[in-house]
């Protein structure tokens, strides 16, 4: 993986779950999805990076926006969780919903000690091919290269996702704001020139999104349970 960047477009490909939130004897809440703001630091947006730490994606390796990617994962989980109605005009709701990016990115990151012994292996494998102590050299040379970069080496990678949610009403005024952190760490062997930037996105940042809203939306419903209306009775009631 150099830098986490290439010409392959990174997809979000965000999981369904469905967990049932809703309001019970209160009226739905109707919500506009307002605005997703990236807040994000230069670093996440640039990368950085080759081998021993790398931070991807950068936003170019999106295939969209990213404050676009996690506006649709949001009004995803809100829709699945029943918690409230998404209606398509801000004239139309009770609460306007808006979104800071803070951070989503990931991080890879690989001993100098890994490379040493990968560089050892291919070495020694050469040296003991060779027919003479010339080509025992030559050899044990490039295939220490080759160990370095075709030996899996243990590999950590982290992703995270911090993502601020600010409800306001009618009238345009604050009535709940909070910042959640999801975090994902884990570890493969992986070697210097694999291109896993769209396995790891999948397997871990995806998740660190869904930890983060999981926290927000459970938040928000307790929010919305305090300030919700009760349910219209039903007409047919005596």
């Amino acid at each position: 993986m150099l830098g986490g960047c290439g010409a392959q477009r990174i997809t979000f490909l965000y999981p369904d779950e469905s967990v049932n939130m809703a309001l019970v004897g209160s009226r739905t809440p109707a919500l506009y999805i307002d605005s997703v703001t990236d807040m994000r630091p230069l670093l996440q947006r640039e990368g950085r990076g080759h081998f021993f730490t790398i931070t991807f994606p950068k936003d170019t390796s999106w295939e969209a926006p990213p404050t676009r990617l996690y506006a649709e994962a949001l009004a995803q989980d809100l829709e699945q969780t029943g918690l409230v109605e998404l209606v398509p005009l801000a004239s139309q709701a009770d609460y306007l919903l808006s979104a800071d990016l803070l951070s989503v990115s990931c991080e890879l990151h690989r001993s100098r000690t890994s490379y040493l012994l990968t560089g050892l292996i291919g070495g020694a494998a050469g040296f003991a091919l060779g027919s003479d102590s010339s080509h025992r050299a030559k050899l044990g040379a490039a295939m220490a290269v080759a160990g370095m970069m075709a030996i899996p080496v243990p590999t950590s990678h982290r992703a995270e996702a911090e993502v601020r949610l600010t409800l306001r009403d009618r009238s345009g005024e604050i009535v709940w704001q909070k910042s959640c952190l999801g975090e994902v760490d884990d570890r493969s062997y992986i070697t210097p020139t694999a291109r896993q930037d769209q396995q790891l996105v999948t397997r871990n940042l995806t998740r660190a999104v869904k930890r983060a809203n999981a926290c927000l939306i459970g938040q928000l419903r307790q929010t919305l349970g305090e300030r919700a209306a009760p349910a219209p009775a039903d007409s047919t009631t005596n």
